[in-house]
């Protein structure tokens, strides 16, 4: 059992809110904005404080500024919104203020435009969704780091009260100063479905989950039949999702964005024909680029026979139009390249070896923005590892002039 932290209702320390804009978070603010006696603090001493990833559906914007900005403002409650610098970090200050008129749902660097240029899908590591630590959790916490530098706050978070073990691991992230409350679990008991009706009561219609229009982490079997309304009613929410997949599968087969069920599976599967023309659509205006992807697949540290770690190195080979990058990647591959049922274009050029070390190598058509990436030592472990695995294969693509 999560237990609040014993901080008395008189105590002057500020009080930080995560807003994430969805369900849970939405019914504590609702709540503590129109009861007072739900909360033990003047809203004088409250910040909401949201990380906007830039690929949140509109709905989200929609409901948002229909019915919880108007409490903000009635009740003069400040309101910061805050998104990721760049690639390479930092936080910036999209919107700080006690008269919140809109949500910005877009900053100077948006998840997608990260997950665009690396060529893959949102990743777990270590047991962390790393899209939502770079997007939300780093964000957060550069902005409580300049806020309060290290003094102690109340941080509030929307963890319904059947996800005590998620609120176990946010405990276990405990920084200087912080200290951690979970209402929905400690004080009201309140589900997932009791803040469901609670919104519904409130404002006559019912709450969106508040995740970008491709998460994969929210499309699980309760999540699936939201992903396909969100993706019926905003078609350009669906087609994004197709197009990421399209490019990560492209430089890697077994990224399927929804585990063993594709993007373009679950369109067709639900007659989503708007997703599917929009995508096509976006197709249809993008460059192309010819891609030689690598990969070192290590063997894992404690076990020599399990996967562990896998290294990969992308290289632009050509771009120009779609049939002539067609016409490129067929003739590096002397003629090799096969189209799949999702329509991605490749040549295996190394198929992947056997046992740890593994190598492999491809050739993919994409579409054009994929960057560069190569480790430092990746070239020469890729010397050493394909003369000895593969010395009858090519070991490197290169386009004449």
């Amino acid at each position: 059992m999560i237990h609040s932290n014993p901080v008395r209702p008189d105590a002057e320390l500020p009080i930080v809110m995560s807003y994430g804009m969805g369900l849970d978070s939405a019914s504590i603010l609702t709540r503590w904005l129109t009861e007072p006696a739900s909360r033990n603090f003047p809203l004088s001493r409250l910040t909401v404080l949201t990380a906007m990833t830039g690929d949140e559906p509109d709905v989200t914007r929609r409901l948002n500024e229909d019915h919880l900005l108007p409490l903000l403002r009635r009740t003069g409650t400040r309101f910061v919104q805050v998104g990721r610098t760049s690639q390479q970090g930092g936080h910036t200050v999209l919107d700080d203020s006690r008269d919140p008129k809109k949500l910005i749902m877009r900053g100077p660097w948006r998840l997608s435009d990260e997950l665009r240029a690396s060529g893959t899908v949102p990743q777990i590591a270590a047991k962390r969704r790393l899209c939502s630590w770079r997007a939300k959790g780093e964000v957060l916490d550069g902005w409580l780091a300049d806020e309060f530098s290290g003094q102690p706050f109340r941080h509030v978070l929307g963890f319904a009260a059947e996800e005590v073990r998620r609120a176990e691991r946010d405990e276990g992230f405990t920084a200087t100063g912080r200290l951690p409350e979970y209402p929905l679990i400690d004080d009201w008991g309140w589900d997932r479905h009791r803040c469901d009706q609670y919104l519904l009561d409130q404002f006559g219609e019912r709450w969106s989950r508040s995740a970008c229009g491709y998460c994969p982490f929210s499309a699980g079997r309760r999540g699936r039949a939201d992903l396909i309304e969100r993706w019926r009613a905003e078609p350009a929410v669906g087609a994004q999702a197709l197009a990421l997949e399209f490019t990560a599968l492209a430089l890697n087969p077994r990224s399927k964005l929804y585990g063993t069920v594709s993007a373009q599976d679950l369109a067709r599967t639900h007659g989503l024909t708007e997703v599917l023309a929009e995508f096509e659509q976006h197709l249809r205006r993008q460059r192309w680029s010819v891609y030689e992807v690598r990969r070192i697949i290590h063997p894992r540290r404690n076990d020599p026979t399990a996967k562990g770690a896998a290294w990969r190195s992308v290289r632009t080979e050509f771009t120009g139009h779609h049939d002539d990058a067609r016409f490129i990647l067929n003739t590096l591959a002397h003629g090799r390249a096969a189209t799949d049922e999702h329509g991605v274009t490749r040549a295996e050029i190394i198929p992947r070896t056997g046992g740890y070390p593994a190598i492999e190598m491809a050739l993919a058509l994409a579409p054009a923005g994929v960057q560069p990436k190569e480790r430092p030592a990746f070239g020469s472990w890729w010397d050493r590892l394909h003369h000895q695995i593969a010395p009858n294969h090519l070991g490197t693509v290169t386009l004449a002039a």
